[in-house]
C-alpha cells in the first residue's frame, strides 16, 4: 500500500497558495508606483513613502497579532487578516489623494498583511515540521516571489487597460474569492487535531541521532524573557528588510530611468521573482544539510553581485550584465526569506513564538520601512539610486556577518 501523504506537506501548499495570492498585490507596489507618480503629481519619496507606512504598520502589527497567534491560534488570524487586507485592496480604488492612500494602504493594509504573512506562518510550521522544517519553510516562503512574478505583469496590463485604481479592486476580489477560501478549508493548527505528529512520523519512530537537522534545532529557546543574541538578530533582520524592500520597490523605476519601456521593466521585475521560487525552495534544503548561517551568507553574496550588477546597466544594451542581475538577485531573493524564516523557527519555540517571532517582525519592518523611503530620498537628492543601492549591499553583508556570529555564540553556550 502506498504510503499515505502526510498533512503537513498540504498545509504548506496551501500558505504556499493563499500566500502568493494575498501578498502578490502588495510585492507588485514597483509597478504601480510610476502609475502614482503620475496620477497624484508627487515625488518619488512621498510616494514611496505609502509603502515605507505600509510596512511600519505591518512592522507593529506583526508583535500585537503575533500576541494573538499565540491565544487563538495561526488559522485564524491568517483567516481575519486575509478578509482585511482583501476589502483594503477594494477601498484602495476609491481613494482621491495621497493621504488616503496613506491611511488604508499603508495604516490599515499594513496591520492586515501582517497577519497573513511572516508571524503566523512561522509560528504554524514548526508545529508540522521539525527534520524538514528546512524544506517546509522553503515551500511556504516561495509563495511570497511567485505572487511578485504573477502579480507583476498582472498590475502592468491592469494598469494600462483598467487603470491603477479598477486593478486595484481586481485584486481585493480575487483575494477573497481565492485565498481566504483556501485558508479556512484547508488550513489546521495542529497535527494533534488530525492524530498526527511533526513530519508525520510517531515519537516512538523518531531517531534524532540520525536526522539531517542541524544541532542547533535542539537548542531552541521556550523560556521566559530573550533568547541569547536575540537583539544582534533582530539588527540582521531589520538590514535584511532594508536590502530586499529598497531593491523591490525601486528596480523597476531604475529600469526606466536608464532607458527600458515600463512593460520590459516589469517583465524583468517578474522574471527575477520567478526565479525566486525554486531559489527558495532549494535554499530551504540546503540549509538543512549545511546549515542556516552558512547557506545565508552565500545568499548574501548573490544580494551583492546583483546589486552591483544592476547598477553598471546604464544602458538597455547592457543586456548581459541585466541578465546577470536578474539571476543573482532572484536567487538571493528566494533564498533570504527561506533561510532567515527557519534560522528564526529554529532558535524560537513554546507558547510565546508568535510574541517572539512579532517583535522580530518589527525589525523586519523597520528596515522594510526605511530601505525604499530612502533610496527615494537619496534620489531626490542626489538623481541617481547609485549610493542607495551601495547601501543595501553593505546592509545584506552586515546581516549575514550577525547572523554567523550569533550563530557561533548560540553553538558555544554551556547547556
Amino acid at each position: 500500500m502506498a504510503a499515505r501523504l502526510f498533512y503537513g506537506w498540504i498545509v504548506a501548499g496551501v500558505v504556499f497558495l493563499a500566500w502568493a495570492i494575498s501578498i502578490g498585490p502588495r510585492q507588485s507596489f514597483s509597478i504601480f508606483l510610476l502609475a502614482l507618480l503620475e496620477d497624484l503629481g508627487r515625488s518619488r519619496s512621498a510616494t514611496a513613502a505609502a509603502f515605507s507606512i505600509h510596512m511600519t504598520f505591518y512592522a507593529l502589527g506583526g508583535w500585537v497579532l503575533g500576541m494573538l497567534v499565540d491565544r487563538l491560534g495561526p488559522r485564524r488570524v491568517i483567516a481575519w487578516s486575509t478578509g482585511a487586507w482583501a476589502l483594503v485592496l477594494v477601498l484602495c480604488s476609491q481613494v482621491r489623494g495621497l493621504w488616503q492612500f496613506y491611511l488604508i494602504y499603508g495604516v490599515v493594509g499594513g496591520v492586515a498583511t501582517s497577519g497573513l504573512a511572516y508571524v503566523p506562518v512561522n509560528s504554524l510550521l514548526p508545529r508540522w515540521f521539525n527534520r524538514y522544517r528546512g524544506v517546509a519553510t522553503g515551500i511556504t516562503q516561495a509563495g511570497v516571489p511567485m505572487g511578485t512574478a504573477l502579480f507583476g505583469p498582472l498590475a502592468q496590463f491592469g494598469i494600462a487597460f483598467l487603470g491603477w485604481r479598477m486593478t486595484h479592486l481586481a485584486f481585493g476580489l480575487l483575494v477573497a474569492a481565492t485565498s481566504l477560501p483556501l485558508v479556512l478549508w484547508f488550513l489546521r493548527d495542529d497535527p494533534r487535531e488530525m492524530g498526527l505528529a511533526p513530519d508525520g512520523i510517531p515519537a516512538t519512530a523518531r531517531n534524532p541521532e540520525g536526522s539531517s537537522a542541524p544541532a542547533s534545532r535542539s537548542e531552541a529557546f521556550s523560556g521566559p524573557g530573550l533568547p541569547r543574541g536575540y537583539w544582534p538578530v533582530f539588527g540582521a533582520n531589520a538590514l535584511r528588510g532594508l536590502t530586499s524592500y529598497a531593491i523591490l520597490v525601486h528596480q523597476v523605476a531604475y529600469l526606466v530611468d536608464v532607458g527600458y519601456t515600463k512593460i520590459a521593466a516589469a517583465s524583468y521585475f517578474s522574471m527575477s521573482s520567478i526565479i525566486a521560487v525554486p531559489a527558495g525552495l532549494a535554499a530551504g534544503a540546503i540549509s538543512d544539510r549545511l546549515g542556516r548561517q552558512r547557506t545565508y551568507a552565500g545568499v548574501a553574496s548573490l544580494y551583492v553581485i546583483g546589486i552591483l550588477c544592476l547598477l553598471f546597466v546604464r544602458t538597455p544594451s547592457d543586456a548581459l550584465l541585466l541578465y546577470a542581475s536578474i539571476l543573482a538577485i532572484g536567487l538571493a531573493t528566494g533564498g533570504a526569506t527561506s533561510v532567515f524564516a527557519a534560522f528564526l523557527t529554529d532558535r524560537l519555540q513554546g507558547s510565546r513564538v508568535g510574541l517572539l517571532l512579532g517583535l522580530q517582525n518589527i525589525g523586519f519592518g523597520l528596515g522594510a520601512t526605511l530601505g525604499p523611503y530612502l533610496a527615494g530620498a537619496v534620489f531626490d537628492l542626489l538623481g541617481s539610486y547609485t549610493a542607495a543601492f551601495v547601501l543595501a549591499a553593505a546592509a545584506i553583508v552586515v546581516s549575514a556577518a550577525v547572523v554567523s556570529s550569533a550563530a557561533r555564540r548560540t553553538s558555544s553556550a554551556p547547556h
